[in-house]
């Protein structure tokens, strides 16, 4: 094709040659005949000018010259005359005419005998006319030799550019086809050396253990598949056979196929499980040109064991992270069943079980008591109550053992166990594990999963033992919360409300509007019975004094709102019913020596003012006393040195013995429970009387309070400490700091503070060596906002001890509500503690609380080292009583523990 496209491209080059020099030929030759015929209208106008002139007219040679002007302007006639494409000639032809027609008038003049002059001279101008316009011609035809002798030279030039082209793509055409030639060639000897080395592969690749396969990458055709896959997939023949259809039994290519992500030479790794051979492979693709098709490689390497053991890390991490929250939410539980519950469904669909319970055991019976079912599966929870334990005498043996039993397929023990069977069946059970809950070697119950996932089954067993240790702390921590909640409104010694109840319900009943009866009730000679048979038997007396009183108000509202004091409130009760049960209540302990009892009693119709009903009932109560005591002088608590404190409440008379100082402070020393070394004490009053004795403050403080002068004792014992002090550090002794007691009477003064901080500064004692007790029982005074208070003193420097705080008084409100530094427990909290469980476990929550707070915890009244041991074991830091030490003067509490100087 190449040779013949020259002689081609030659003949068309002189044929479009010869055509256009044809074309510009006849078109010179055109010119010519204009200009020739342009100078034959002059050279006929000229004759014809002169036979005119010598009168031989000649019509015709004026229509000859008329037909050739019109010829030259039109390009139409009988010469064959073109017409000129020039503007210029255009307008000197129009301009001839013009001309023309004046001279053929001339010369019909002339014919006429006219003048002959001006013809001659119009002929003249009319010759030079024709003569400019044979130029024109004759120029015009010269500019168009010009132009169609560049034409033709551009034509040639763009002939012979053509024919260089056309060489050099020639050359470029020739090299190319040889390349690809050589190209082919080089293909060709490719392809025969890929069919060898495919050829050479099979061998190797049908040798290799892994799975080897190769398919076309447009029709999906198995073009290859070595020894491994084909007894894998228990194949024959590869002819007619698809890749989807031989290696994942589907009908249609995959959906996953991963032809479209390859790339030349790049390898695509990726991981799938085979659904036929359910074995989890790591795939490595790469595309290849196999038996002259393109073809896609893919080797599988099974990974399945290392799978597993990647899921089973996958598991062991999540369980672990599902353990933790279910941990989380046991540790932040507000109520213990709705937790339970949450725990149950975290395990459950953590598991993808179909079930999850826990069982418990009361009383030989089991009962389901907590359940969690995934969607669809219905409860069994109002099924499974009251079950014999014979059903799981098996599971026991197990569980003794701390072992869960574990059953992967239910029909496998349909003929061993067949009772055993029949209730697992029936709840749609095929597999089953279940861990023990079991706290100081007794079976409470058992956790239990119900359909878990067969491959999980095993790993359960492990959970469920972790998530039974942290149910059954949750237990106990709910239980000792239920405990502490049970305190905070019971008194754990007769059952009734304590104070904390007492307050709100008082509060309640304020201004309701109904009739109400209140009952007022003091134990008589309750300190002396203590102080004579032991606080044990006091209790005794305690406990029977709230049946009789429960025995006869029926219904009625009771109340322990003091060591010894009672309130019976019964709302929308007769008036006549509760005289006649107060009169019942009244017999049941005048004629009993050994329980005596003050009462005073309020009826109202309508509640108005509680607190005035009460108080009422109170002061009927006090007068009752102070008659019961008139008649029993025996008793030491009211009788006792009355006659020699009874001055004392005349305020200045209580001033003047405070300068005579016949009032001694004593220390009562505190010991670390660790090393029982000595780190503070507690300031405590004495009066010396006139007979030289000392009376204890509880024989005269009462007075004080009641005649309203206690703070002189207050401030007394608290200045008498900062100058104590001040002497110690003088001396460079090592100063504890020194509690000391404060009345409400002293709290609620406005500048109690204030007050505080001055006498320090008068003595330059830091606050910090003081340490204020006050009575747990002020939180609930409504005048006073303690508070408030604390935290002035706290401010101020001072650290604050709440004091007796115990089962009369406890108010675990204080804990959350007020900001303190130290808590004292009440002696009687520690009087039984190391026989008593619940009050150790108390004991126990109320340090863990205190611990986290931050706060110091000292207990109060320990006698025997028993009660030591266990207030120790149970966290308490400090401790204070007669095991160590009675109160004792300043000076023996110098000699004894302050006989250690600081370096100065």
């Amino acid at each position: 094709m190449q040779k013949k496209i020259f002689p081609i491209i030659l003949t068309a080059a002189l044929l479009v040659s010869s055509l256009v020099s044809l074309f510009f030929i006849h078109n010179l030759q055109g010119n010519a005949k204009v200009i020739n015929y342009a100078g034959v209208v002059r050279g006929a106008t000229q004759r014809l000018i002169k036979q005119e002139l010598n009168h031989s007219p000649n019509d015709a040679l004026i229509g000859q010259i008329e037909g050739i002007l019109e010829e030259l302007q039109t390009g139409h006639g009988e010469h064959g005359l073109t017409r000129l494409d020039s503007d210029e000639f255009q307008e000197l032809i129009v301009r001839m005419r013009d001309d023309w027609e004046q001279l053929k008038e001339e010369i019909y003049l002339v014919r006429a005998g006219g003048d002959t002059d001006t013809l001659f001279e119009d002929s003249e101008a009319f010759f030079g006319l024709a003569d400019q316009t044979v130029v024109t011609a004759e120029m015009f035809s010269e500019k168009s030799v010009r132009s169609a002798e560049k034409s033709m030279f551009i034509l040639n030039c763009a002939f012979v550019l053509l024919m260089i082209l056309l060489y050099i793509y020639s050359a470029n055409q020739a090299k190319r086809q040889k390349g690809l030639q050589e190209a082919e060639e080089e293909n060709r000897k490719r392809k025969e050396h890929l069919s060898r080395m495919a050829e050479g592969l099979r061998g190797p690749m049908n040798d290799i253990s892994e799975l080897i396969y190769i398919s076309d990458v447009e029709n999906y055709d198995l073009l290859f598949l070595n020894k491994t896959g084909m007894e894998t997939f228990r194949v024959d023949s590869l002819e007619g056979k698809k890749c989807y259809r031989v290696l994942q039994g589907k009908d249609a290519p995959c959906e996953f196929c991963t032809t479209h992500l390859l790339r030349e030479g790049e390898n695509y790794t990726w991981e799938f499980t085979n659904p036929l051979t359910r074995r989890h492979y790591i795939l490595k693709d790469r595309l290849i040109e196999w038996e002259n098709r393109p073809a896609r490689m893919e080797i599988a390497f099974d990974t399945t064991e290392s799978e597993k053991e990647k899921q089973q890390l996958k598991f062991t991490l999540d369980a672990e992270k599902m353990v933790t929250n279910c941990i989380s939410a046991l540790y932040q539980q507000n109520d213990i069943v709705e937790t339970t519950t949450q725990v149950l469904r975290l395990f459950g669909s953590f598991l993808s079980a179909d079930r999850t319970y826990i069982i418990y055991i009361r009383d030989g019976l089991m009962y389901n008591d907590y359940e969690w079912c995934a969607d669809g599966i219905s409860p069994q929870k109002d099924y499974l109550q009251e079950l014999p334990l014979s059903l799981i005498e098996r599971w026991i043996t197990y569980f003794n053992r701390k072992e869960c039993i574990i059953i992967k397929d239910l029909e496998q023990i349909k003929e061993s166990e067949p009772d055993e069977y029949e209730v697992l069946h029936g709840q749609s059970i095929s597999s089953l594990v279940a861990a023990p809950l079991e706290e100081d070697g007794k079976l409470l119950g058992y956790l239990g999963v119900d359909n878990p996932p067969p491959d999980r089954i095993m790993n359960i067993a492990p959970l469920l033992q972790t998530l039974c240790y942290f149910l059954l702390l949750a237990r106990r921590h709910a239980e000792s919360q239920r405990q502490l909640s049970h305190m905070s409104y019971f008194d754990t010694l007769t059952s009734f409300y304590n104070r904390n109840r007492y307050i709100e319900d008082t509060n309640a009943l304020a201004h309701t509007g109904k009739p109400v009866g209140i009952a007022y009730l003091d134990v008589n000679g309750l300190k002396d019975i203590n102080d004579q048979y032991g606080h044990e038997y006091g209790d005794k007396v305690l406990v029977e004094c709230a049946r009789r009183m429960k025995s006869v108000f029926t219904g009625a509202d009771f109340y322990r709102i003091g060591g010894d004091e009672f309130v019976i409130i019964c709302p929308c009760m007769k008036k006549d019913v509760f005289h006649s049960k107060l009169r019942e209540l009244k017999a049941q302990f005048q004629n009993d020596p050994h329980y005596q009892a003050a009462i005073g009693s309020q009826w109202t119709e309508e509640v108005e003012n509680l607190s005035q009903i009460i108080a009422n009932a109170d002061a009927q109560m006090y007068e009752d006393k102070k008659e019961f005591y008139r008649t029993h002088p025996v008793s030491h608590r009211y009788r006792h040195h009355s006659d020699e404190i009874l001055h004392l409440a005349d305020p200045s008379v209580l001033q003047k013995e405070i300068d005579q100082n016949h009032f001694v402070v004593y220390l009562q020393p505190k010991i670390s429970s660790s090393d029982r070394s000595a780190v503070g004490a507690e300031a405590l009053i004495r009066y010396r009387s006139k007979s030289d004795t000392l009376v204890l403050p509880g024989n005269f403080l009462p007075l004080l309070e009641e005649a309203e002068s206690i703070s002189l004792i207050d401030f007394y014992v608290f200045r008498f400490v900062c100058a104590k002090l001040k002497g110690w550090i003088d001396e460079g002794r090592q100063a504890f700091p020194v509690s000391v007691n404060f009345s409400t009477a002293s709290l609620m003064q406005p500048s109690f503070v204030e007050q505080l901080t001055a006498i320090c500064s008068s003595y330059h004692i830091s606050p910090g060596y003081m340490q204020i007790e006050v009575t747990e029982r002020v939180h609930d005074m409504e005048d006073l906002d303690i508070k408030h208070l604390i935290s002035k003193l706290r401010q101020a420097g001072f650290t604050v001890a709440i004091d007796d705080f115990g089962t009369e008084y406890a108010n675990l409100a204080l804990l959350s509500e007020v900001e303190f530094d130290v808590l004292k427990l009440d002696k009687s909290m520690i009087d039984n503690i190391s026989v008593n469980p619940k009050t150790k476990a108390i004991v126990e929550s109320i340090s863990e609380i205190c611990t986290k707070l931050g706060i110091d915890m000292v207990a109060e009244g320990i006698e025997t080292e028993e009660q030591f041991s266990t207030l120790r074991s149970c966290g308490v830091g400090l401790a204070q009583g007669f095991l160590f030490s009675r109160p004792i003067s300043t000076d023996e509490y110098e000699e004894r523990y302050l006989n250690t100087t600081t370096d100065k």
